[in-house]
């Protein structure tokens, strides 16, 4: 008898002990802290570079923003891609930077309009600043910039849904310019 008097005193306890000190989970904090997960996730859109850039880093980097603006379209749409990716050396107007142009070529039936709308909208809000969006019925054109320590790098996402034509999604990144020697 002297058993279901011991577990009801125990019972009592817990209950008296979680009611005046609260239940928490192990690790758990009265006033978490909220995580940006949006803009974590987000962050791998805007290419980053040192204040000095150097040729190499330029590529890494710039290739590695490309990846994940690619990344925005479905594996499964894609048919093939064409990377035109390389240093393009300094004009009367421009210095050297590194360049990304790359054709994604999707399926047929695609709505590369609605696609190219949809990954503009996501780098927005990554970070890009817009600077022209143009639509028509066979396309849709987004030119974007985003500062950065070494620079302003520039984005352009053209689509192109011409019928009868395979619809592509051009992708277009380069990279602030590189110093001067």
């Amino acid at each position: 008898m002297r058993r279901p008097r011991a577990l009801a005193a125990i019972g009592c306890a817990l209950a008296i002990a979680l009611a005046l000190g609260g239940c928490g989970l192990v690790g758990s904090s009265a006033n978490p802290t909220p995580t940006n997960t949006l803009s974590s996730a987000l962050s791998a859109l805007v290419p980053t570079y040192p204040a000095k850039l150097t040729a190499p880093v330029a590529k890494v980097n710039t290739v590695r923003a490309a990846d994940a603006i690619q990344a925005l379209i479905a594996e499964t749409e894609i048919v093939h891609v064409d990377d035109q990716s390389k240093l393009v050396a300094a004009t009367t107007g421009t210095g050297t930077f590194y360049g990304v142009a790359r054709t994604v070529s999707t399926r047929a039936g695609f709505n590369t309009i609605a696609q190219g709308s949809a990954m503009e909208k996501l780098l927005v809000a990554a970070g890009w600043a817009e600077r022209l969006t143009n639509t028509t019925t066979t396309g849709y054109t987004a030119q974007l910039t985003v500062s950065t320590s070494a620079g302003v790098s520039a984005l352009v996402i053209h689509t192109d849904a011409t019928p009868g034509v395979a619809p592509v999604i051009l992708i277009e990144l380069a990279s602030p310019d590189l110093p001067k020697k």
